[in-house]
C-alpha cells in the first residue's frame, strides 16, 4: 500500500483565504495591506494540523504531493512561509521531508525579475530564484532528484523504492500575469525527447508505481458554472498523454483548476490512466462558485495492482474545508468531489449488468432492499469499481426492476 497526501494550489500570499497563509505586507504597501486586513479567518494552518492529528489512524501518508501554485506571486516571504508550512504538514502526516514532491505552477514565478527590454535572457533566467533559493525546502527537493523543473527541459525525476515520480513544469514558457495573453499550460515537444530518452534509460516498469505531476490540466472538463471559455488547458496535452501511455505511467495528478475532479483517461492503445485534478487547498474561492466548490485535501491510497493489464487499484478520499465546520468529508454537490472514489476495476456497463442482475433479482425475492456492500461481498473484484459506475449500475437496475436507488456514501448506496 502507498498513500499520497495531495495539497494543491495553496496560493500562499494575498490569494490565500486566511491571514496565517499570507505574509504581512510592508507598511508602505497600502493596497496589499487593505486586502490583508480584510481577511477575517486565521489559524487555518493550525486547524488543518489539528484535523490531521485527530484522525491519525485514518490520515497518514508516505508521500506529500504539491501540484503547483504553492505561492501566489513567489515573493520571498511567501516562499519562506509555504516552505515552513509544508514541512509542518508533512510532520503531521508522518511524511519524511525527503518524500515531498512538487511541480511549479504559473504563480510560482517571480515576475518582478522580468524585463521585456532585456535581450540577454538574464532577467528571464532569474524568475525562479525565490522558490529555488537554497534556504527553502524546494531547492533541497530539487537537489535530491535527477533533472531540474526550473531549467530546460523542465522536468525532474525522483526515484523511491516503491514510487517513481516525474514532475514537469508546464508553466515554464508563461509570461507575467499582467500581460494580455492566455496563460495556458504547455507540454513542449522539445522537452519530450529528453524525457523519453531518460525513461528509456530507466527501462521497463519494475513494479514501482509511476506517478506524473504537472500543474496545468490535460482534460477540458466542465466547470461548476460552464459559461467561460477555458484558455488554460495544456497545449499539446494529447502528446503528453501519449508519452505517459507509452511509458506505462499509473497516475497523473495536477492542479491549476480550483474545481476538484477525478476521472480516468483511455486511448486506442492504453486503458485507464487515473487523473486527479486536485482543486485548491487554501485559495480564496471565487464567490460565484459558492455552494458548489470549496477547498480540498486528498489522500490517494494505492492498494496494489489488479487484472491482466496490471493496473493500480485503490481509492481517492477527499475532505473539504467548511468555514463553520472545519474539515469535513467532501460531497460532490457542495464541494465538487465525492468523499470516497474507488478506482482500478473497469467493467463495461453491459458486462456489469449481466453479472449483477441475476444476483440482485434473486436477492430481492427475500429482501426489500440491497446495499452496494452486499454486491462487494458477492463480487469482491468490484471493490475498486469507480464510484460513478456503481451509481449508474444501481440506477439501471432500479429502472429494470421498478425500484429506487439512493446514495449518501458508497457504503450507503442502496436499491430499495
Amino acid at each position: 500500500m502507498i498513500r499520497l497526501a495531495v495539497m494543491s494550489d495553496l496560493h500562499v500570499g494575498l490569494a490565500a483565504r486566511a491571514k496565517d497563509l499570507c505574509p504581512e505586507p510592508p507598511v508602505t504597501a497600502r493596497k496589499h495591506r487593505d486586502r490583508y486586513n480584510r481577511k477575517t479567518e486565521d489559524a487555518y494552518r493550525r486547524k488543518f494540523i489539528e484535523f490531521v492529528l485527530n484522525k491519525k489512524d485514518e490520515i497518514t501518508a508516505d508521500y506529500l504531493v504539491l501540484p503547483g501554485d504553492i505561492t501566489n506571486r513567489a515573493d520571498p516571504p511567501e516562499v519562506k512561509l509555504s516552505s515552513e508550512f509544508i514541512l509542518q504538514a508533512a510532520d503531521a502526516l508522518t511524511v519524511p521531508h525527503d518524500n515531498i514532491v512538487f511541480a511549479p505552477g504559473n504563480h510560482d514565478v517571480d515576475w518582478t525579475a522580468f524585463d521585456p527590454n532585456d535581450n540577454t535572457g538574464v532577467r528571464w533566467g532569474q524568475r525562479y530564484i525565490p522558490i529555488g533559493h537554497k534556504d527553502f525546502h524546494f531547492k533541497k527537493l530539487v537537489d535530491k532528484g535527477e533533472g531540474d523543473v526550473f531549467a530546460p527541459p523542465h522536468f525532474i525525476v525522483w526515484n523511491f523504492k516503491d514510487l517513481l515520480v516525474v514532475s514537469y513544469n508546464s508553466a515554464s514558457h508563461d509570461l507575467p500575469v499582467n500581460k494580455e495573453v492566455a496563460h495556458h499550460g504547455l507540454a513542449d515537444p522539445d522537452h519530450f525527447k529528453e524525457m523519453r530518452d531518460y525513461l528509456a534509460r530507466i527501462g521497463p516498469p519494475d513494479g514501482r508505481v509511476r506517478l506524473f505531476i504537472v500543474h496545468h490540466h490535460v482534460l477540458n472538463f466542465n466547470m461548476p458554472i460552464p459559461r467561460e471559455a477555458d484558455f488554460s488547458l495544456i497545449t499539446n496535452a494529447e502528446g503528453l498523454l501519449d508519452l505517459l501511455h507509452e511509458n506505462s505511467f499509473d497516475m497523473l495528478i495536477h492542479g491549476h483548476r480550483h474545481h476538484p475532479r477525478f476521472d480516468t483517461h483511455s486511448t486506442a492503445t492504453y486503458s485507464h490512466l487515473p487523473i486527479l485534478c486536485s482543486g485548491s487547498f487554501s485559495v480564496e474561492i471565487d464567490t460565484q462558485w459558492a455552494g458548489t466548490v470549496d477547498n480540498q485535501f486528498h489522500i490517494v491510497t494505492i492498494d496494489g495492482r489488479d487484472g491482466s493489464e496490471n493496473l493500480i487499484k485503490g481509492k481517492i478520499t477527499s475532505w473539504t474545508n467548511n468555514h463553520y465546520k472545519g474539515w469535513i468529508p467532501s460531497e460532490e454537490s457542495t464541494s465538487g468531489i465525492h468523499h470516497v472514489i474507488p478506482f482500478g476495476s473497469y467493467v463495461m456497463p453491459h458486462e456489469l449488468d449481466a453479472r449483477l442482475e441475476p444476483f440482485i433479482r434473486q436477492w430481492l425475492l427475500t429482501h426489500d432492499h440491497i446495499l452496494w456492500k452486499k454486491i462487494i461481498e458477492e463480487f469482491p473484484d468490484l471493490k475498486h469499481l469507480p464510484l460513478n459506475s456503481a451509481l449508474e449500475a444501481f440506477k439501471r437496475m432500479a429502472q429494470k426492476l421498478g425500484r429506487e436507488s439512493m446514495y449518501q456514501t458508497l457504503k450507503d448506496l442502496i436499491l430499495y
